[in-house]
């Protein structure tokens, strides 16, 4: 059989030979790879499979572009040409299938559960859709899921293919529910600690032991509420009304030293009033200060807050200029003295810090009638107000003589020999030796020869 061999082998170079054709190279075509037992097939022809020790090969095979197709299950197949040429013997071809992963959308009841899965917590909470952490294959996967107030629970998914899965996990209570509200609203609620949210919100309480509870917002008092117990399943209310933090106020005006005052009649000082401790909420503060317009305002106080404010008082003063014709006169203001009007270059008396409104203004001046005038002051204003004064003629003096008459005219003055009247504006002197008695006609006191008298020029006033 061997010679029958070598004659066919023999008959086919001397046919190349003759034909001047060159036999071809055959090639081979090594695969390895991952997973073990992969089915290999090159041009559409099953060769093998794959294996850890050994590589699946394909012979012989001509030099150009080869089909490498491999399979297994629950992994995504490949496909490639695979480039022979006469350089080599043989081309080895490494591939490693991609696993599939299943598409799984696990929900429970309530939601918000955490995903443990190989001891790893996974990057959302439930209901969530996991697409690259469950293997397709045989075996289900284990998912442990968790939720504060519920039992941890254990659940087994099969993954054979990409087919998507839901899954819905009712979860059971282990603690009891509290409704946690607070006024205002907006409250951080702490679980012995650990932080569970902001009024209006349901915290579960383990049914095992007590625990505290606390209510957190800024600016306001803390509230806490210790030894909370609840049993599994049961459900309460817990509503708690904050107490807001003093807040700090200052108070400073334009001019300073003005009484401040707080919600009506509460004295806090003379401005600048720094850093009072005050209820925060709604106040009303008041300044007030002599000369000035009192200012009201209304502020509001933030819950352990600090706050600054500034009253600008406006002048209600302004002044009165008085003249007189002539001058040497005495000036009082609604009843009260401020002086005379001078001589010199200022003729004018000046009287400063007189509140807006109107007054009173009167001048007196021996000889003379006394006048009063009204007028209407303005703050920051400056008001003149000329007097002409008139002569006071009428009698004040009764001179009797001793031959029984009488002289009656103004008293002007008196020495040890004479005393002078003025009658219809000419000065009479009468020789004292010729006098009985000098009275006053409005008093009927009686003028003594030393000069005492409520007529005196020093006291022309009390005429």
């Amino acid at each position: 059989m061997n010679g029958k061999i070598l004659k066919g082998a023999l008959l086919v170079v001397a046919a190349l030979a003759l034909t001047g054709a060159k036999p071809q190279p055959t090639m081979r075509l090594d695969v390895t790879g991952t997973p073990e037992g992969a089915k290999v097939s090159v041009d559409g022809k099953e060769i093998g499979v794959l294996k850890v020790s050994t590589a699946c090969s394909a012979t012989p095979l001509e030099p150009g572009n080869h089909l490498l197709h491999v399979e297994a299950p629950y992994h995504w197949p490949l496909d490639k040409y695979v480039q022979l040429d006469e350089t080599k013997n043989f081309v080895t071809e490494d591939v490693k299938l991609k696993p599939m992963y299943g598409l799984v959308l696990l929900k429970t009841e309530p939601a918000g559960a955490t995903v443990t899965y190989h001891g790893r917590e996974l990057e959302a909470k439930t209901p969530l859709l996991i697409d690259k952490h469950l293997q397709c294959g045989p075996k289900p996967h284990k998912i442990e899921l968790s939720l504060n107030g519920y039992k941890k629970t254990t659940v087994e998914i099969p993954v054979p293919d990409r087919k998507p899965i839901v899954r819905d996990v009712p979860l059971v209570l282990d603690s009891g529910t509290l409704l946690c509200s607070s006024e205002p609203a907006g409250a951080t609620v702490f679980v012995d600690g650990i932080e569970h949210g902001t009024t209006p919100v349901k915290v579960h309480v383990p049914s095992s032991r007590g625990v505290a509870l606390k209510f957190s917002l800024t600016g306001y008092e803390d509230v806490t509420l210790p030894d909370i117990r609840m049993s599994a399943g049961e459900q309460q209310e817990r509503h708690v009304k904050m107490q807001g933090l003093p807040a700090r106020l200052t108070v400073v005006t334009e001019p300073e030293n003005a009484k401040v005052y707080l919600d009506g009649n509460d004295y806090l000082g003379k401005s600048p009033v720094q850093s009072r401790s005050v209820k925060s909420g709604t106040h009303e503060i008041r300044a007030e200060l002599s000369g000035y317009a009192s200012v009201t305002r209304t502020i509001e106080l933030p819950n352990g807050g600090e706050l600054t404010e500034k009253l600008v008082l406006e002048s209600i003063l302004g002044r009165i200029e008085v003249s007189t014709d002539p001058v040497g006169a005495k000036v009082s203001l609604d009843g009260r003295s401020k002086g005379e009007t001078g001589s010199g270059e200022s003729r004018i008396l000046m009287i400063p810090d007189v509140e807006a409104g109107e007054h009173t203004v009167q001048v007196y001046l021996n000889g003379y009638l006394p006048q009063s005038k009204t007028i209407t002051v303005v703050a920051k204003e400056t008001k003149q107000l000329p007097f002409t004064l008139r002569r006071d003629n009428t009698p004040n003096t009764d001179v009797e003589k001793k031959d029984g008459s009488h002289v009656k005219g103004l008293f002007k003055r008196q020495t040890a020999d004479l005393v002078v009247l003025e009658i219809n504006g000419t000065e009479r002197p009468i020789p004292r030796d010729t006098i009985r008695r000098v009275k006053d006609i409005k008093t009927g006191m009686e003028i003594t020869a030393s000069g005492a008298s409520v007529l005196s020029p020093a006291n022309p006033e009390k005429r």
